[in-house]
């Protein structure tokens, strides 16, 4: 308020502050003004437009990445081919997969872990095989254990025959050893045969038990146990899923 004897004084601008809307961008009007007559709103997708940061503006634009949001599916989570893991209750369409539950991955590594014991049993009959004097030890051994037997001594005695059935059983461990990965890799891909010849194998296992030593118990438990998980939810959904998705036998 003035007086006839003093001058108007301006209104200071107000700047923007907490409880008041500053300006969007050049040009555009205030909340609570009148757009001057022409006036066209700039366009939300030009990036050029003066405060605007565009779609793809990156961070200035406030949004946090794509990573961020739940459910992003990046190019790691894709199959090789391109496509995306199956998600669902349905069964798995052809060429998808579906994530292996936590007590399958268990029962896979389970069954790895035997197969290491049979690898690591066909290396120690390489050394048996390839060191004398650990053949010699092994000999004496089998000769103290194998009941006194005439056919025995001449068995033992017989080198070439010991050298070969050497051979043979240390191919044979190791073979078996790969075949134990092998079917380690496919149960976990949900593959109903690789479960069901791992439970044929871990029964014909159990006839090891006939002369156990812990080596062999350990090996044949670790088998028996991960069929167990296999052959019990949810880990039968699983397979389940697969062989609904893949054809009668579930590859």
């Amino acid at each position: 308020m003035t007086t006839p004897d003093e001058t108007p004084q301006e209104r200071p601008t107000p700047g923007p502050r907490s409880g008041h809307y500053g300006e969007i961008s050049p040009g555009v009007p205030r909340y609570g003004q009148y757009a001057p007559e022409g006036w066209v709103p700039p366009s939300s997708s030009d990036p050029n437009t003066p405060g605007n940061p565009g779609h793809d503006g990156g961070p200035s634009s406030g949004l946090p990445p794509a990573s961020a949001y739940p459910g992003f599916q990046g190019a790691g989570s894709q199959n090789k081919d391109g496509t995306l893991p199956h998600r669902g209750s349905g069964p798995v369409p052809p060429g998808q997969h579906l994530a292996a539950p936590r007590q399958v991955r268990l029962a896979s590594r389970l069954v790895m872990a035997a197969g290491a014991l049979q690898g690591l049993s066909g290396v120690l009959l390489l050394f048996v095989l390839f060191l004398p004097s650990v053949r010699t030890t092994l000999i004496d051994a089998m000769k103290a254990a194998l009941p006194s037997d005439p056919a025995y001594d001449t068995l033992l005695a017989d080198s070439a025959m010991i050298t070969g059935l050497l051979v043979a059983a240390t191919i044979l461990s190791l073979v078996a050893a790969a075949v134990y990965f092998w079917l380690a890799t496919k149960i976990r891909k949900g593959a109903n045969w690789a479960r069901t010849t791992g439970l044929v194998l871990a029964i014909v296992s159990l006839l090891a038990l006939t002369q156990p030593n812990v080596f062999t118990i350990v090996q044949v438990g670790l088998g028996v146990v991960a069929m167990i998980i296999l052959f019990r939810s949810p880990a039968r959904e699983y397979f389940a899923k697969h062989v609904q998705g893949n054809g009668p036998h579930g590859y």
